[in-house]
């Protein structure tokens, strides 16, 4: 069995070592598609031993992509960025992984990844499942310019399993403060030129909420977020960040504060395996004067925390599940 490992870059030569370092020689094939690097990138790809193409940048996420995946020749392929890398403890096991995988009907393997802010000593932002890795089936091809989708034949790939994060891991450092709103500029514009060409706009109004907020236009990533939850009535991915932007902008006028119980009810009901919004639910009743519903929410919170696995993107960690128990303590203490 052959591992494929791609990537596409522009200037990432500390950001690729750190991700090729972490493979930990698991991969049989290094290709890496570059759109235009002026520092050492392709330095540290040719040290690896990858195979390197030359594609010019035409702000197309998926043109790259697809360039990559046409010269992959293993049955597998890991696609990562170059700001993501396997854990230490975990990439011991990525060809055991695959080769476990190999001999079901699975196509592809949802990945976690935590987002971490490196300029904050690796604090932790939150984490979600990707799929990073796949079969090399035919008729593969990203589609969309930005935040672009694996399709097979045009349709979504199907046969996909969520790998604990004990047997793979990814970190992110993609979203450090120092980089945010450069990336939110840039993903804004193409995403803006994107809903204008698309026939389902829709499918970004999450995203360009979360860019607005980034830039700390707030206004227009209420606009969006609320588009995003309206017209996703139907699906969950990406609109419980939608959620949390709403209530976010919310929680910075205490005479929204109905409003936000609101949405954070809406929230908890429609995410009920996340203790994120039960949490800030819980917060919300606490601010109302409802002290044993509130401590119900936050019990229910740390429940779910103990057991929760989704692929959606969760921020509630070890950290906030000790300050919920301090809020249950005081708030107990109120009764």
């Amino acid at each position: 069995m052959k591992i494929s490992v791609c990537y596409i870059v522009k200037n990432e030569e500390k950001n690729l070592r750190q991700s090729l370092e972490s493979l930990n020689n698991a991969a049989d094939e290094i290709i890496v598609v570059d759109t235009g690097s002026t520092d050492k990138t392709l330095n540290v790809a040719e040290n690896f031993g990858a195979k390197i193409f030359n594609e010019t940048w035409q702000d197309d996420f998926s043109a790259p992509r697809n360039v990559a995946l046409s010269h992959a020749t293993g049955d597998w392929i890991i696609f990562l960025d170059a700001d993501e890398y396997f854990t230490e403890d975990t990439s011991k096991n990525i060809r055991i992984v695959i080769e476990k995988f190999d001999k079901t009907k699975m196509n592809g393997l949802l990945t976690y990844l935590v987002n971490v802010d490196e300029d904050k000593d690796n604090q932790i932002l939150d984490s979600t499942f990707l799929l990073r890795i796949f079969r090399n089936l035919r008729g593969l091809a990203y589609v969309g310019k930005i935040h672009e989708e694996l399709r097979l034949n045009g349709k979504e790939l199907t046969n996909l399993f969520a790998l604990p994060p004990k047997f793979l891991t990814l970190i992110h450092t993609g979203y450090s403060d120092s980089l945010n709103k450069s990336k939110a500029k840039r993903n804004l514009k193409m995403l803006l030129s994107e809903i204008e060409s698309t026939d389902e706009p829709q499918k970004f109004y999450g995203y360009i909420a979360q860019c607005y907020n980034g830039l700390d236009d707030f206004k227009k990533a209420k606009k969006y977020a609320k588009l995003d939850i309206e017209f996703g009535a139907n699906r969950s991915t990406f609109s419980s960040s939608s959620y949390r932007i709403l209530l976010d902008i919310l929680s910075r006028d205490k005479s929204k504060l109905h409003k936000r119980t609101k949405i954070a009810r809406q929230a908890a009901e429609k995410f009920c395996d996340q203790p994120d919004f039960h949490a800030e639910l819980a917060e919300c009743l606490a601010a109302q004067g409802n002290i044993e519903s509130a401590i119900e929410s936050m019990t229910t919170a740390l429940e779910k925390y103990k057991t929760y696995n989704g692929i959606e993107t969760s921020i509630f960690n070890d950290e906030l599940a000790i300050v919920a128990r301090e809020r249950i303590n005081s708030w107990r203490a109120m009764l």
